[in-house]
């Protein structure tokens, strides 16, 4: 079958499958939770992130949550999810609590149930979740690791307005730490350092895309998640793989991350491109 101009191949079905997955796994545990104990709901959204990235990660990575101390005595806010080189030294380890120094780094994901203005740019304790991901990035001190936000559902408006949004103007005023959003199954945001591949404009700047499986495949069918999932992913594990043994990364593992034909630039939002 051919939508849109993107074949449903094995590598798409396999985009396609990581939020089929993370979406049921999550709606399994509501149904027995129900309306109550919504802290240990979002608690279990990472640890189904985490258990998955445990899956897939190479030897010698590891994955936890806690802390990062840099060389100036400075402390992240606690990070859901941290990404980081085994042998490494740690200041501290119990179970999957860790506090590390910033050498040991690859990646750190702020995991939330559902992406509104209000979650991303309302300030909680002095910073939003933008903030707070900027600054864990800052003192870890490395534009080079993946720094993420990943969300289970979406409830902001993702249109050709979205770059005049509330949520726009907070990313325009990043410097570039955190590096990848994804907001929902269907909505993604990328940093590009030097300029959007699309853009002829090569200053530094966010781009949302609409990975929605409407969009891209041509066809609007019930209860398909987007590739929006797939793509976080396959920027972080291109993240881990340059720090960790940068050989493999050759064109064939290239096209099993990045499957859709022509790139996801062709899905980019119209007024896409957030400066900053």
């Amino acid at each position: 079958m051919d939508y849109g101009g993107n074949r449903m191949n094995g590598e798409l079905m396999y985009q396609q499958s990581i939020a089929a997955e993370f979406v049921a796994i999550k709606d399994r545990v509501r149904y027995f939770i129900k309306d109550s104990h919504w802290g240990e709901d979002g608690r279990y959204k990472e640890v189904i992130l985490i258990n998955y990235l445990r899956r897939i990660l190479p030897n010698g990575v590891s994955v936890g949550t806690g802390f990062v101390k840099n060389n100036r005595g400075e402390l992240t806010n606690q990070i859901d999810i941290i990404i980081y080189k085994e042998q490494y030294p740690k200041l501290f380890s119990e179970g999957d609590f860790v506090i590390l120094m910033p050498e040991s780094v690859i990646g750190i994901i702020e995991v939330k149930s559902t992406s509104t203005t209000g979650l991303l740019t309302y300030k909680r304790n002095g910073l939003s979740v933008i903030e707070k991901a900027e600054r864990n990035g800052k003192i870890i001190g490395n534009k080079r690791i993946f720094n993420g936000i990943f969300t289970y559902d979406n409830k902001i408006n993702f249109n050709s307005e979205f770059a005049y949004s509330t949520v726009a103007e907070k990313i325009s005023k990043l410097e570039g730490y955190l590096n990848c959003l994804s907001l929902g199954s269907n909505n993604f945001i990328k940093y590009w350092e030097e300029g959007s591949p699309s853009s002829y404009d090569k200053r530094k700047c966010y781009s949302a895309y609409n990975l929605s499986y409407k969009k891209i495949m041509g066809e609007d069918v019930n209860n398909m998640q987007g590739f929006s999932f797939g793509y976080f992913i396959s920027n972080l594990m291109e993240t881990v793989y340059k720090i960790i043994t940068p050989d493999i990364l050759n064109k064939q593992y290239f096209e099993f991350l990045y499957p859709l034909e022509g790139g996801k630039e062709s899905y980019k939002l119209q007024n896409g491109d957030i400066y900053i």
